[in-house]
């Protein structure tokens, strides 16, 4: 596996959408009061174009000269996150790189490691609400493929090892542009915000958390750069049979006869070779 990349909110965590919930009344207050947006046009936004901000920066209702300010303000909520020592001793034993892929900004996604006590455990944060990744791919959903083209470049992984990397996320929409471009793929979550129960044949595993991918996928967890174990059972070898001159034969006449063609063959009831 070249590069694992986690979702952030809702998959590193979960905290009953609380996060999400703060998000969208943080959202709807700042377009609302600053921007004249109702929070029925905000959904609508979203639902056109996949994410609030791409509708309101492609609509006009958002500047990109202001893009940064609505970014950080929004995103300034309260964090209901403890920390997780059991998440944090199974992505220790993960022995592959390990980088967030978050459609939140980088702050926000360094706050909510902090809270949970693994902001060392990665590489680095993918971050789709930032200008870094404005500037690769416009203003696009996370679930946009060039989003995720993006992060495999940011990620130094080539293109064309899609099939080496990992997504793990919450959302179907992500999951299955993942797939489309070549990840492997685990969907976080069984039900969405609504109680709907998530259906995406695009998702290898489902886990309720991300405590259960040690289990759900042992085989992530195997340290390939290891030496291969040697077999358990070895290959047992013939014992050749040796013909010793006898007294009265030259040894130079014993010595053509094993090698002619006409030497006689293996009795059938030689013993077979045991393979491992």
């Amino acid at each position: 596996m070249e590069c694992v990349f986690f979702d952030c909110d809702d998959c590193l965590y979960k905290n009953q959408w609380a996060t999400a919930a703060a998000l969208d009344t943080q959202f709807g207050k700042y377009c609302e009061t600053k921007l004249g947006v109702t929070k029925e046009r905000m959904m609508e936004l979203f639902q056109r174009h996949g994410t609030s901000l791409c509708g309101l920066v492609r609509e006009g209702h958002l500047q990109e000269k202001d893009v940064d300010s609505f970014l950080q303000e929004v995103h300034d909520v309260h964090l209901d996150i403890e920390p997780d020592p059991a998440l944090r001793e199974m992505l220790l034993t993960l022995p592959h790189r390990r980088w967030v892929f978050t459609a939140a900004t980088r702050e926000h996604a360094e706050r909510c490691l902090g809270k949970l006590g693994i902001k060392d455990l990665f590489e680095g944060i993918v971050a789709c609400s930032s200008q870094e990744m404005i500037k690769r791919v416009g203003f696009v959903s996370k679930h946009d493929p060039s989003c995720f083209h993006a992060a495999m470049d940011i990620a130094g992984v080539p293109r064309d090892r899609a099939n080496k990397c990992m997504l793990l996320d919450d959302s179907v929409r992500n999951i299955k542009t993942a797939r489309s471009v070549g990840f492997h793929t685990v969907l976080v979550g069984r039900q969405d915000r609504k109680g709907q129960v998530l259906v995406c044949q695009e998702a290898d595993v489902t886990v309720d958390t991300l405590h259960q991918i040690r289990k759900a996928l042992s085989w992530l967890f195997e340290d390939t750069k290891k030496e291969p174990m040697a077999p358990a059972v070895e290959v047992s070898q013939k014992r050749r049979r040796e013909l010793k001159p006898l007294a009265s034969s030259p040894e130079r006449r014993v010595l053509r006869r094993i090698s002619t063609p006409l030497s006689p063959v293996a009795s059938p009831r030689a013993p077979k070779e045991v393979l491992a």
